[in-house]
């Protein structure tokens, strides 16, 4: 693959002479997956209004009745009312992960760039090293994907950073970050550290770096840039790239993007809350085109930022 373009005229090809062959016998399973879905919400619904009601009036239905007794009547609704409720969202999840694992490893290779995987591909030590996030010790991963555009490495991942404290009771739960991870591992090394990270109420720099100035107004409304290296911050940061970071955050649909370049590679962090690369979603088609669509421009963004730093030169500054 020699550019994003061809990358996107291969995706349809993929798509009208692969995909939608190995898809298409699948409609009817989603159809009844999508039943069940609207089915199970329904009784959701009954099961809570009728739990509320009890609950509601429990001093007149259950009168004179001991509480514990009360409660032990009351909890059986309220548990099957709970498992209603995230019934469609195991039902929708099972039939997307069925539909990846059918298509997904034949659709990537056909585009000649990505692998798929369920397991995470960028290791804790780099994420740690990039200084973007505070410490945490729980990650949980979901979608993965790594491939080569250039000559530059390529690692995708779907993931959640939080810090657990105490125990038992007493423990507490902060989620550090939630969206997708773009780890770039280029023949170009930086001789710096540089870091883009969204502007917010109070800002602070980071140690052992400075606050670099940038042309670009809007770009610096948006974001802070720190670097040990004021050049080749400069060099780096041109008012193309700058357009190009930005089209990340649009094609991912995410407000909140900061980077991390280094001599170990690049680290993109898009933070979103919803779940990406979904392409088996159960209330639309099967074979519903602008679902892979959306998912080839997530890549393609990401493609489009190698191509605007030249990552896969070896030039000096």
């Amino acid at each position: 693959m020699q550019s994003v373009e061809e990358f996107r005229k291969n995706f349809d090809k993929v798509y009208y002479n692969v995909v939608l062959r190995l898809i298409a016998p699948l409609e009817e399973e989603r159809k009844l997956a999508f039943l069940k879905c609207v089915l199970a919400a329904i009784c959701a619904f009954v099961v809570g209004i009728v739990t509320l009601y009890l609950i509601v009036n429990s001093s007149v239905i259950f009168k004179g009745w001991d509480s514990d007794a009360v409660e032990l009547i009351l909890t059986p609704p309220g548990l099957l009312f709970l498992f209603l409720c995230y019934l469609p969202f195991g039902i929708s999840k099972s039939f997307e992960n069925k539909i990846k694992e059918k298509i997904m490893p034949i659709f990537l290779k056909g585009l000649g760039s990505f692998n798929w995987s369920e397991n995470g591909v960028l290791t804790d030590s780099f994420i740690n090293d990039t200084r973007l996030f505070a410490d945490y010790n729980r990650r949980f991963d979901d979608e993965s994907f790594k491939g080569t555009y250039k000559d530059v490495d390529i690692y995708i991942c779907e993931t959640e950073l939080g810090k657990k404290t105490g125990s038992g009771k007493n423990s507490s739960y902060t989620v550090r970050f939630k969206g997708v991870l773009v780890g770039l591992f280029p023949k170009k090394r930086f001789s710096g550290t540089t870091l883009i990270k969204k502007r917010g109420l109070v800002n602070f720099t980071p140690s052992g770096l400075e606050e670099v100035n940038l042309e670009d107004v809007e770009f610096e409304k948006r974001f802070n840039v720190y670097s040990t290296d004021q050049i080749e911050a400069r060099y780096v940061l041109t008012t193309a790239f700058m357009e190009r970071f930005k089209n990340i955050g649009f094609a991912f649909k995410s407000s909140k993007i900061e980077a991390s370049l280094q001599s170990s590679g690049i680290l993109i962090a898009v933070s979103v809350s919803r779940d990406l690369f979904k392409v088996a979603k159960v209330y639309k088609p099967i074979c519903d085109y602008q679902q892979f669509k959306n998912m080839i421009e997530e890549f393609a963004s990401v493609l489009e930022l190698i191509d605007e730093l030249k990552l896969n030169q070896n030039i000096g500054l």
